[in-house]
């Protein structure tokens, strides 16, 4: 119930998701090397898609619609695996 709770915050939540949704890309160059940030969810982009899937399965009914209002590129993990 407190995924339900949070609905009416997500106009102050999701615009400042929205703004580093897409920041999947290494601060500084990394030529040859990989990048390990990976393994320990240092990666910004990748934890605000699993919040925002996170949301929408525990926010209710309108948590897609409202999410989707305030984050235009994201799709439904939820709905996909119905």
């Amino acid at each position: 119930m407190i995924g339900e709770a949070l609905v009416p915050y997500y106009r102050q939540l999701l615009p400042v998701f929205c703004l580093f949704k897409g920041r999947n890309i290494p601060t500084k160059d990394m030529g040859d090397y990989m990048d390990y940030g990976q393994r320990k969810n240092q990666n910004l982009g990748d934890l605000i898609s699993e919040t925002l899937q996170i949301l929408e399965e525990h926010g209710g009914e309108d948590a897609f619609i409202n999410i989707k209002y305030m984050v235009p590129t994201y799709e439904s993990a939820v709905l996909c695996g119905a």
